[in-house]
């Protein structure tokens, strides 16, 4: 099934009270993003992709994400005047799993806006009949990990390979207590 919510925009006021819009990723999009990757520092590459291998382009990602297929592939994009700010994706693996990636502007990040999108990829992921979403990530980046225990979800981490395995069961929400 198609994620037909993902073509929702989406507002949200970030904490630090910059309006943000989530909406899905064009092909019209490829210069924003690749303007995006402009902005990002060594460590925040490194953070996302587990490598900073000079493969990784702005064009070479913005090509990516802007022909992903919606049956299988879900791209959403965090603007904030006029300009890519975030990332949120997410590719179905297996059957009900579906593998989330999150990337957000050095100079946004810790504003709310990672959360957000990892909420907002998460009803998308719904929509297409996920019930598990997952993210490899390096064992330090607390970023990530931050996020996954704001989630009303129960969280799962594996190490494997030197790489942190977080998993998120979506198919129902947690009874959060005070």
């Amino acid at each position: 099934m198609a994620a037909a919510v993902q073509h929702e925009a989406v507002p949200f006021v970030s904490k630090s009270g910059r309006t943000v819009t989530l909406r899905p990723c064009t092909p019209d999009d490829a210069p924003f993003i690749a303007a995006m990757y402009q902005c990002l520092s060594r460590d925040t590459l490194y953070m996302r992709y587990c490598s900073c291998s000079p493969a990784i382009t702005g064009e070479s990602e913005a090509a990516r994400l802007c022909s992903a297929d919606p049956e299988h592939r879900a791209v959403v994009l965090a603007l904030c005047g006029g300009e890519v700010v975030g990332i949120g994706e997410l590719g179905r693996v297996e059957g009900e799993t579906a593998e989330i990636a999150l990337l957000v502007r050095d100079d946004c990040q810790g504003d709310g806006m990672g959360t957000a999108l990892a909420l907002h990829m998460i009803g998308v992921a719904r929509v297409m009949g996920v019930a598990r979403i997952q993210a490899y990530t390096l064992p330090d980046n607390h970023a990530v990990r931050r996020i996954a225990s704001k989630l009303p979800y129960t969280v799962a981490y594996e190490r494997s390979r030197g790489e942190l395995l977080v998993t998120v069961d979506i198919s129902r929400p947690v009874v959060m207590h005070s």
